[in-house]
């Protein structure tokens, strides 16, 4: 795990800074949002156990209202059961009696039934059964009962020794009812006279309850312990799924794809159960549209910060990066591209960065002015090098000369001396003129041959001396006194030291670029380690001579840092000095 992280920070590390403000960003949205989120999911909790408390009180009060007036209507029974007259007629009827008689008692008593039954709103209406199952129906909706019905009842109220007993609706019948045996006091035998049952309007007893209740939501639901419905008549959510595995308290519930809240209480006095289910959405519809709405506000946030954020970290970058770009090009000598680099951010920041970009332009400006200004100073120490070296006569070049003029002088070779006194002075005027720094290489080439007339006949046979550069070659422009001096260190470190002839050969090798000047020579040739002193110019040319480096660098001054001067050679294998320019001079390196 350790170094997990340890990867993790190296990478960070090296990331770009405007990609490490953007995470920043995005950390401080997302422990933001992780907030948000967080806390309104304690919200919502606490939003659900208050809907339970006020749906569970309002549902509750609910119930004992109802609960109250059901105990009401079981009052009505015992009032109904011990009025002396109710008593009576039931006791005269199942006396022998004329049929007028009994007919005058039955209107009687369903006079007197009936009494009650206005006095109560939620009574449907009431069924008195005497001893012979004669059935007397009073009230708004009577209904009289089948026989089957009315043994069942009967069988009921008997059961329960004068107690009252609660009927749920059976058969898709909406009404319950309460019944009671009653039964004969006046001499105390409590024979039984009879069976009461009221019918209660369940619909308008719940329904008024309700209205009075205003703040309670959804649909509230009466079942029995054998889960069923009892309040409404016919509902459209769920129930049988709902009645399933149903705890007291309050729980969501999912069925068929929609979530239900569902608070759950059971009644104190009868086996019923109350339920308030509530649609999820209904209660989190706007719930629901402030987690939308929340949601699209981080997006448009985190757009929105995340744009500024980018923006803000490029104009902090933009300079840096490019003052990095230009750094590599001053890594690379290019101070044209540096500057380039510095200059594509306006200059008119003035912070931190502004001012270090403004700092690295001017010392750009600076390095640049300085590097062409000893440029321009070490070209002028190497012109004036040669000029002063063009003024100089080599003196053992001149004793050399005298002296073969000596020995031609004795011979009575007059024109042998009069060639050597030509080739002389032909040299010795191409060497004092300062007119041009650059001849052709076929001017070049004519002051090699006076030089080899002289040393011909200095050296006679043991100088063979070979010219194959292609004439098409001799327009081209080089700097003056190149191959003479290369020709003069030939005769010097190749011939001199031979007994043997010593052949020196000049020739030329052409590409598409470039043209090379080869002079060679089968010499003793020379040590590796020479051959790099040479190149740096630690080794110094016998007497005052124009050394190798100097015209290395004439060339490069010349043509660039790509051409220049180049020595192969191996001891007793002679040496190989090749002379890289050009085809055609660029104007740039004059």
């Amino acid at each position: 795990m350790k170094s997990v992280f340890i990867q993790l920070k190296s990478h960070y590390d090296n990331l770009k800074i405007k990609y490490k403000l953007f995470i920043l960003v995005s950390w401080i949205m997302f422990v933001s949002l992780s907030i948000t989120f967080f806390g309104l999911q304690y919200a919502f909790q606490i939003y659900d156990e208050q809907i339970y408390s006020k749906s569970s009180q309002v549902l509750s009060t609910s119930s004992n209202s109802i609960e109250s007036e059901l105990k009401n209507l079981e009052e009505v029974t015992y009032n109904i059961l011990t009025d002396p007259q109710i008593q009576q007629y039931l006791d005269a009827i199942s006396e022998d009696g004329t049929e007028y008689e009994k007919f005058s008692l039955r209107t009687k008593m369903m006079d007197k039934m009936l009494s009650y039954v206005n006095k109560e709103k939620y009574i449907q209406f009431v069924n008195l059964i005497d001893v012979y199952g004669k059935e007397y129906v009073v009230g708004p909706k009577s209904v009289k009962l089948n026989d089957q019905q009315i043994n069942y009842i009967t069988g009921l109220a008997k059961a329960a020794n004068g107690s009252t007993v609660w009927i749920n609706p059976q058969n898709n019948d909406f009404t319950i009812a309460v019944t009671r045996e009653i039964r004969q006091y006046r001499n105390l035998s409590f024979d039984n006279i009879g069976t009461i049952i009221i019918y209660v309007n369940m619909e308008k007893l719940v329904g008024d309850i309700l209205e009075g209740s205003s703040k309670i939501d959804g649909e509230v639901l009466i079942k029995s312990n054998d889960d069923n419905l009892i309040f409404p008549k016919e509902t459209s959510i769920p129930f049988k799924e709902i009645a399933k595995t149903l705890d007291t308290g309050y729980q969501i519930k999912k069925i068929n794809q929609k979530n239900y809240f569902i608070v759950h209480i059971k009644s104190n006095y009868f086996d019923w159960s109350y339920l308030n289910v509530i649609p999820f959405n209904q209660i989190f519809e706007n719930i629901n549209k402030v987690k939308t709405f929340l949601i699209i506000i981080f997006i448009l946030m985190f757009v929105v910060v995340s744009i500024l954020g980018m923006r803000f970290a490029k104009s902090i970058t933009s300079p840096l990066e490019n003052l990095v770009a230009g750094m590599q090009y001053v890594k690379v000598g290019d101070f044209k591209e540096a500057s380039r680099e510095a200059l594509k951010t306006s200059n008119s920041q003035d912070d931190e960065v502004g001012k270090l970009q403004q700092n690295f332009q001017t010392m750009i400006e600076q390095i640049d002015e300085l590097i062409h200004e000893n440029y321009s100073k070490q070209l002028t120490i190497k012109e004036t090098e040669f000029k002063a070296l063009q003024a100089q006569i080599n003196p053992h070049f001149l004793y050399n000369t005298l002296e073969s003029i000596n020995w031609l002088a004795k011979g009575n070779g007059q024109t042998q001396i009069s060639k050597m006194v030509e080739a002389l002075g032909y040299l010795l005027r191409n060497s004092i003129s300062l007119k041009k720094p650059l001849i052709t290489i076929e001017e070049e080439l004519n002051i090699i041959k006076n030089y080899i007339i002289i040393q011909k006949y200095r050296f006679e046979e043991r100088l063979e001396f070979t010219l194959e550069v292609d004439s098409a070659m001799f327009g081209i422009e080089i700097p003056k006194l190149t191959l003479q001096p290369l020709v003069e260190n030939a005769i010097h470190y190749a011939l001199e030291p031979m007994i043997d002839p010593c052949n020196i050969r000049i020739y030329s090798i052409v590409t598409n670029e470039e043209v090379q000047l080869i002079i060679e020579d089968n010499g003793p040739g020379m040590d590796p380690d020479i051959i790099e002193k040479l190149k740096r110019g630690e080794v110094k040319t016998r007497g005052q001579g124009v050394g190798l480096s100097n015209i290395n660098d004439r060339i490069k001054l010349a043509y660039g840092e790509k051409y220049g001067v180049v020595i192969e050679s191996a001891m007793g294998e002679g040496t190989k000095v090749i002379i890289a320019i050009p085809i055609g001079k660029e104007e740039n390196h004059v």
